[in-house]
């Protein structure tokens, strides 16, 4: 039975990526507003229904896309086992400075990707992993507080460094990273 179920989460897991692998390369192609669902099942060699298994639409395949690109890309930045403290924090900033000035260069955005979409994903997944790093550090600190904290932090870091990527660059991003830090870490009791 549990052979059966892996196989199944296997098979999941590869539609899941040849339906995205499908999405990006139709979305360079042809921007996202022309981008079809039946353009992707096309070129992922699956039929609609399969997509509708695994997605409600374009929208929600996009999320996907963007948090799992952004989850890769702190994987290969943060330490294996991160941690609330300055350091790990700066690197986090940094992650986020190096997502946004990819996608925007220090210009307005005009993009094939709606902007708004690409940068609510990256939002909420930054909340949901601050949500992790303080909910280990403070075992007495209830859901409501550790949510609304993290969500501070995470628009502490969201919208400094979203503006940072769409204006001339003034600063770098080490000196933006250690502004943004220094002014989140300005609260923390220790580093």
């Amino acid at each position: 039975m549990k052979a059966m179920e892996k196989g199944k989460d296997r098979q999941v897991q590869r539609t899941r990526q040849l339906l995205q692998q499908a999405f990006i390369e139709i979305v360079r192609k042809k921007g996202f507003e022309s981008t079809r669902i039946h353009d992707i099942t096309e070129q992922a060699n699956v039929n609609r229904g399969t997509f509708y298994f695994h997605y409600a639409d374009k929208f929600e395949l996009l999320d996907e896309v963007v948090r799992n690109h952004f989850q890769q890309q702190l994987a290969n930045t943060l330490p294996v086992e991160p941690k609330w403290d300055r350091n790990t924090l700066r690197l986090l900033i940094l992650a986020v400075l190096d997502r946004f000035e990819s996608k925007y260069g220090h210009r307005h955005p005009s993009s094939r990707i709606p902007s708004t979409l690409l940068e609510r994903s990256i939002q909420v997944e930054m909340t949901r992993l601050l949500m992790t790093w303080l909910g280990s550090d403070k075992s007495e600190q209830d859901f409501a507080t550790l949510e609304t904290s993290s969500r501070v932090i995470s628009w502490a870091i969201f919208g400094p460094a979203l503006q940072w990527s769409q204006e001339p660059k003034l600063i770098n991003r080490e000196q933006m990273a250690d502004t943004i830090c220094s002014v989140i870490a300005g609260g923390l009791s220790s580093d």
